[in-house]
């Protein structure tokens, strides 16, 4: 291994000894929910069910990286949509499929407070309440983008694309390229984009063979070349408009 793969791997492998996280800016909307929330931290894989304790309990994710699961009658679990930090996480903006749970997709912290609290504070302060609605905008379209990716896009055009979103929204630039702590497992990855394990470890492959991808160990992964990989995704603008660049 190279030294300059040596310094990426020890760059990534600190950030995650130190705990940081991607953490959202606190806006004074923010400021104002923390009154009324109680604050959660959760393991890796941990899950937060979203029936309970009330059925329109609201999250807003805080630090790391969340995910819906659900499971459709006769069909296995699958990954739905990725939460980062800032996100509003609530039941009754999804579709109800039975046994949805929200999931820690690594060491996370969310806000949990009352859907009647978080929508009396919003219909108190109008600033606060167009904040919101632009952030919950922005999340369906992203919905509606990751529907189209999975709907419109080849294999390769895909991963392309959430390693573009994953080095928008966790990323952080070194001398290498960008590395990620990728807190996403094969399956996370192939349920997520709808793609076989098999067909999604050949489009691996041929990422590492092309440059584009370096796997640096345990679960730590390098983008060497982020404006060819930004070339093998006919969204990448798209992405980048849509994810706010943390790359510094």
């Amino acid at each position: 291994m190279t030294i300059i793969l040596q310094n990426a791997m020890s760059e990534t492998a600190n950030r995650d000894r130190a705990g940081e996280l991607p953490v959202a800016r606190l806006t004074g909307t923010d400021a104002a929910l923390r009154e009324y929330a109680t604050p959660v931290r959760v393991r890796r894989r941990q899950r937060l069910a979203l029936d309970q304790p009330t059925p329109d309990t609201v999250y807003i994710v805080r630090s790391g990286l969340l995910g819906i699961e659900a499971a459709i009658a006769g069909k296995p679990r699958q990954l739905l949509e990725l939460f980062y930090p800032g996100d509003i996480i609530r039941r009754a903006n999804m579709p109800p499929l039975p046994h949805a749970t929200l999931t820690a997709l690594n060491v996370s912290e969310v806000w949990r407070l009352p859907a009647r609290g978080f929508e009396a504070l919003l219909t108190a302060n109008a600033d606060q309440n167009a904040s919101m609605q632009r952030r919950l905008g922005e999340q369906h379209a992203r919905a509606s983008l990751h529907a189209s990716i999975i709907g419109a896009l080849s294999g390769d055009e895909r991963f392309a694309s959430l390693l573009i979103e994953l080095g928008l929204r966790i990323g952080l630039r070194g001398a290498a390229g960008i590395g990620i702590d990728n807190p996403l497992s094969r399956t996370d990855i192939a349920d997520y984009l709808a793609l076989n394990p098999d067909t999604l470890s050949r489009i691996t492959s041929r990422f590492r063979a092309r440059g584009l991808l370096i796997h640096l160990g345990s679960g730590q992964i390098l983008l060497p070349n982020w404006e060819e990989l930004c070339a093998a995704s006919p969204i990448a603008a798209t992405l980048q408009a849509l994810h706010t660049p943390t790359l510094g």
